[in-house]
């Protein structure tokens, strides 16, 4: 019985660590805008939104607070949800990226951002002009494809004039970058293996 125990509380701290990086994410904060905000140091925030560590119902309830939402509605999605449909207007969209850098690129969530999830996948809306530039690199995969527009991609160092139709698939440990170099805007479906924070 101990072990279901352990178990249980395991899954609890799980769903709250994706819960707290999915909420942090949407707010466009990096954990250390949000250490700052609650009064914690960067690294707590880290072992909370991994799962090493469970906060006290204080520490959640600051933490929610300053991602401007009540314990109940942070807990009232199910983000275990083994499939999901979404229409256009239904998908969550993401202006900019806190954790890399660039201008200009909106996100639509296609999977919701939860723990154990093998697959992120996203609609990055390109405007003209706009860029995304991707320091932090780490091991699985990443395949894209322009749906409309153009840009130009950089994956390690080595540059690709896109344009709609054209796919991608690289190595997600090699850095890589794009802009939009069209006078329109570029829509490119990008997915990868989820980086583990």
């Amino acid at each position: 019985m101990a072990e279901k125990g352990d178990d249980q509380k395991m899954t609890d701290a799980m769903q709250i660590a994706a819960r707290v990086r999915h909420a942090r994410i949407l707010k466009g904060l990096r954990m250390k805008d949000l250490a700052e905000r609650v009064g914690y140091n960067e690294s707590m925030i880290s072992k909370i939104e991994a799962g090493k560590v469970t906060p006290s119902l204080v520490m959640l309830n600051r933490i929610v607070t300053a991602l401007d939402r009540d314990l109940a509605s942070f807990f009232g999605l199910d983000i275990d949800m083994h499939r999901m449909v979404l229409t256009a207007k239904e998908r969550t969209v993401v202006e900019g990226d806190a954790l890399r850098g660039g201008k200009g690129v909106s996100y639509e969530r296609m999977v919701p951002l939860a723990a154990g999830n093998l697959l992120e996948a996203n609609v990055h809306v390109v405007q003209p002009g706009g860029e995304k530039v991707d320091n932090i690199t780490h091991q699985g995969e990443a395949t894209g494809y322009v749906i409309e527009g153009q840009i130009e991609l950089t994956i390690d160092g080595e540059v690709y004039h896109m344009q709609a139709g054209d796919s991608f698939f690289f190595k997600a440990h090699l850095p890589n970058s794009y802009r939009n170099t069209g006078d329109q805007v570029a829509r490119v479906i990008w997915v990868n293996t989820p980086q583990i924070h």
